[in-house]
């Protein structure tokens, strides 16, 4: 952790998106509360239906003033009810501290986590925070309401991104953590195991969670300078390289934007839903486009 935090709320970018909402696809069985509802039935809180009294059901359940009237026994039905879990991974190994514009990729990351713990609070759901690096850390379970939202703004706050870290392996710590199916939020730059990053994903996915996969790149590792002299800092540890970007720039741009369009081929392949960007593009955009 860091002495100096970073500044993750922000009042004008919540109220911009409070329009929006954290939806499901395609998991029908998953209950839900405040603006969700379930379409299961049990002992919720909201009244749904009867029907006729089977052997084995708990006679608590019963409608005794409707046995009184027709002389048969019927069973009160309820929509179930409960928080649905925001589980937000981010990855907090040294490459996500590159800056070349006004935000590293992590204060990027934690900008947009924070977004979505306020929006999932908002909506009643109960968001949770793992950050990845050697393994996963600053585990915050999944609890509803606006303290929980605060404590998770402040560990991202907190928090320095360093290290060589391995977030495959930390990915596959949070299975722990995402034991209710929800929603898995991972923000990456997907520069490390990224393979093995997305198969953790697409196993979560079966598993019935909806995931969301968001790729942050700083725009010069998206495409490079046009040209000038430069050494480049593996930020994770292992040497740097002095070159012109005049030799690289094309073959670069390309190689990129190829490694891009296939993580997102893979990622839509396995049902997650994908979005690249880099730390230019304004957020508000970004989270309309990518919670659609």
């Amino acid at each position: 952790m860091s002495t100096a935090s970073i500044a993750v709320t922000d009042p004008g970018l919540f109220l911009e998106i409070d329009d929006l909402e954290l939806a499901g696809r395609g998991l029908a069985d998953t209950v839900w509360l405040g603006r969700h509802q379930s379409v299961l039935r049990g002992s919720g809180v909201e009244f749904h239906s009867h029907r006729a009294y089977e052997r084995g059901d708990d006679l608590r359940l019963v409608n005794w003033a409707l046995y009184a009237r027709h002389r048969r026994l019927f069973i009160r039905e309820s929509r179930q009810e409960s928080r649905r879990p925001v589980y937000l991974l981010v990855d907090s190994t040294g490459s996500m501290g590159v800056r070349h514009g006004p935000w590293s990729k992590f204060h990027y990351a934690a900008r947009i986590a924070a977004a979505l713990a306020h929006l999932a609070s908002s909506q009643g759901d109960a968001p949770a925070l793992g950050l990845l690096q050697e393994r996963l850390h600053a585990v915050l379970k999944p609890r509803p309401g606006t303290a929980q939202t605060a404590a998770i703004c402040a560990a991202l706050a907190g928090m320095t991104p360093s290290g060589p870290g391995d977030p495959a392996r930390a990915l596959a710590d949070a299975r722990h953590l995402c034991r209710q199916r929800g929603f898995v939020v991972l923000i990456s730059d997907f520069f490390d195991k990224e393979n093995l990053l997305l198969g953790e994903l697409a196993q979560l996915r079966a598993q019935g969670h909806d995931v969301l996969a968001l790729q942050i790149l700083d725009p010069i590792e998206a495409e490079l300078p046009l040209n000038g002299d430069y050494e480049f800092l593996d930020v994770e540890g292992n040497g740097s390289v002095q070159t012109s970007t005049e030799e690289l720039h094309r073959v670069h741009a390309r190689v990129v934007a190829d490694w891009r369009a296939s993580l997102r081929a893979i990622s839509l392949a396995a049902g997650l839903r994908w979005e690249s960007v880099t730390t230019a593009d304004p957020l508000v955009p970004l989270l309309r486009r990518w919670l659609a």
